[in-house]
């Protein structure tokens, strides 16, 4: 996982750095600009020119209001629209480029800014593909991007720790592993001391992925000190010359300056900085160009959200897009006018939350909507703010207690449940159902209260169930646990609902387990999901023995 393959060449470790020619909107709206570009990258010593494929609609939307005008930084003044307008690369210009770049021995690389994009691309036959940091944070876009199963170089800037491994998780999902990271401050020209180059050593730590630089700063001594650090990859803004009129023109440098970039070490120690994540201040005025959701038409109180009138797009006043699929479906406490960000203060209050992200509980899930009509699925990471904003009845936990933070039991005391298929206090957190088996505790369903320890809240409904493990698999015996946590949910929602049952307190301290304890059994012995039960005991007992 420490190298990349793209073409016939490796980057990473033990690999020569890979310099990136980035011309972004520096061809200045001319084709030859463009193509003289990629050959005087070329002969500046890049490996790779690298393009952009967007249209100011895949980006944002066309509208004037207040929260579609850059306040300050290089761009100040400019509206959103307007300004990627004015940096598009016309598409039908890209398989000429990349003709001139092979014709030139110098790689072809585009960031697509949305699916019709990549889509594009792939008829291209790119060989990998590079994810803006703006754009790191809309997981379906890096999703997509990964299934091609195409390398991927992805820029972090503003990115926290947690947003980071979030978006390395969206590759890793589906089944890609050529991922490098490159570490980016995210404002343009970006000042040398808010680049804190020593988080390359520790994003390299962290997830064991090549790292490099994505560089706005003026000047080649970050980018060196880059290096020096570990950087396998260099990426800068490149021109022809900074007098040729465009967006980026200010903070690129020249092919001149590109050639002379190993030479600047002197301002290698200003350059160094501390492990961090997050925004620094200079990026603050930046937040605004990441996605976020957003009404993209007018939408009346009361009325359900879809993708048709909410997007992901620019700018990032609104709800993060990892948020987007929990609010499909969800309805507005009141109008919103197109152009407006959608924040959790504008859903519907009073909702029952469906925390889970199993899909063996469409069912229930459907049960529940039925009878209480406002009921919201929510596969995310609660939030205090999301709770205090919405408002909920009720939170309903399906066996994923890490969605509901300790601080979010203190706004809802007495009103968070979680739905768990073992019987309590026996065997607590990762597979109970499993241990309860390897270890012959009394099997069966608790439906009890969340509080701040794993599974340790007060019981207010459970039932115990006999199995006969000569006949039951693993799987067969989960169905039936799935099945019966189900039923006795529907039997007694009404009388939890409203507070009939009065909850007690779990005797005994019981067991917890991790999911590391079943990695390591089923290390040691292999394990289906469809052997019997008794056959699986058997050869864990001799194991033990």
């Amino acid at each position: 996982m420490d190298r990349i393959k793209v073409g016939n060449r490796y980057i990473g470790e033990g690999c020569p750095v890979y310099l990136i020619a980035e011309m972004s909107a520096n061809h200045a709206g001319s084709l030859e600009r463009a193509k003289e570009i990629v050959h005087a990258a070329k002969d500046s010593g890049a490996d790779c020119i690298k393009v952009q494929t967007y249209t100011p609609d895949t980006l944002t939307i066309d509208c004037s209001n207040r929260y579609f005008q850059v306040g300050n930084g290089t761009w100040q003044g400019e509206n959103l629209y307007q300004l990627y307008g004015k940096g598009y690369m016309p598409w039908e210009w890209q398989p000429e480029l990349k003709e001139e770049a092979e014709k030139a021995g110098i790689d072809f690389l585009s960031t697509p800014f949305d699916r019709t994009s990549v889509d594009f691309l792939e008829g291209l036959g790119l060989e990998f593909y590079k994810i803006a940091s703006f754009e790191m944070i809309d997981l379906p876009l890096v999703e997509y991007v990964a299934s091609r199963g195409k390398p991927l170089i992805m820029s972090t800037g503003m990115g926290t720790l947690e947003e980071i491994r979030e978006a390395v998780e969206a590759v890793r999902k589906t089944g890609n592993r050529q991922l490098a990271l490159l570490r980016c401050s995210s404002a343009y020209p970006a000042d040398p001391k808010e680049m804190h180059l020593s988080t390359i050593q520790d994003m390299k730590k962290r997830f064991g992925l090549p790292v490099g630089l994505s560089d706005h700063s003026m000047g080649s001594m970050s980018a060196v000190t880059a290096v020096a650090l570990g950087a396998k990859i260099i990426e800068k803004h490149f021109c022809l010359g900074r007098e040729i009129e465009n967006p980026d023109a200010s903070f690129s440098m020249t092919p001149a300056e590109y050639s002379a970039m190993a030479k600047d070490i002197r301002q290698v120690e200003e350059a160094m900085g501390e492990a961090a994540y997050g925004v620094s201040p200079q990026e603050e005025s930046s937040m605004v160009f990441r996605r976020s959701i957003f009404a993209v038409r007018d939408i009346g109180a009361g009325e359900e959200l879809t993708r048709d009138n909410v997007r992901i797009i620019r700018p990032g006043y609104g709800l993060k897009p990892k948020y987007y699929t929990d609010v499909i479906g969800m309805k507005t406490d009141r109008a919103l006018e197109r152009g407006t960000p959608l924040t959790f203060d504008a859903l519907e209050k009073g909702a029952i939350l469906f925390a889970t992200n199993n899909g063996n509980t469409e069912d229930l899930y459907r049960w529940l909507s039925e009878k209480e009509g406002k009921v919201y699925r929510i596969e995310n990471k609660l939030t205090p703010e999301a709770v205090e904003q919405m408002r909920p009845s009720f939170i309903i936990s399906f066996n994923y207690r890490h969605l509901i933070p300790e601080e979010v039991l203190d706004l809802m005391p007495g009103r968070v449940i979680n739905l768990h298929t073992s019987l309590l206090p026996y065997n607590r957190g990762s597979g109970p159902n499993f241990f309860s088996f390897l270890y012959d505790t009394p099997k069966g369903v608790t439906i009890h209260l969340v509080d701040k320890g794993l599974d340790t809240g007060d019981i207010l409904c459970q039932r115990e169930i006999v199995f006969d493990e000569e006949k039951e698999t693993f799987a067969s015996s989960y169905d039936r646990l799935l099945a019966e946590i189900q039923e006795l949910f529907r039997e007694n929602w009404e009388d939890i609902r409203e507070g009939r049952i009065a909850p007690r307190p779990q005797e005994g301290s019981g067991s917890t387990h991790r999911m590391r304890e079943i990695a390591s059994i089923r290390e040691q012995m292999p394990f289906t999901w469809y052997e019997r039960i008794a056959d699986f005991k058997r050869r864990f007992q001799e194991l033990e023995q």
